[in-house]
């Protein structure tokens, strides 16, 4: 018998983005579906996005998603029109992959 307690394992973040993972502007134009203390949180990676699509960051603690599959899908509604620097996930996707069908949301 040993007294080494056992590892827990548990997912706490989801990367959403339509750039798929060898894309060099993928981590501009990701989303992060993320597990902490007090339920779901949609960001990416600096500001906490609302159920509005605006994000907020001053006011990340006042908006969590209580439930995964609402923040999930929240996530993979704005994914697409994600924007940076004035340019949409859409459009570095299409500049990246000019001969690829566009992206499922």
């Amino acid at each position: 018998m040993t007294d080494t307690p056992q590892p827990i394992v548990q997912i706490t973040r989801y990367a959403v983005s339509v750039l798929p993972e060898d894309d060099i502007n993928r981590k501009y134009f990701t989303l992060f579906v993320e597990l902490n203390s007090g339920g779901w949180v949609v960001t990416d990676g600096h500001d906490f996005y609302v159920e509005d699509g605006t994000w907020q960051p001053a006011q990340w603690l006042a908006y969590r998603w209580a439930d995964y599959d609402d923040a999930l899908a929240f996530a993979r509604e704005t994914a697409p029109e994600m924007t940076v620097n004035g340019h949409t996930a859409t459009e570095a996707y299409r500049r990246t992959h000019p001969d690829a069908a566009a992206p499922a949301p």
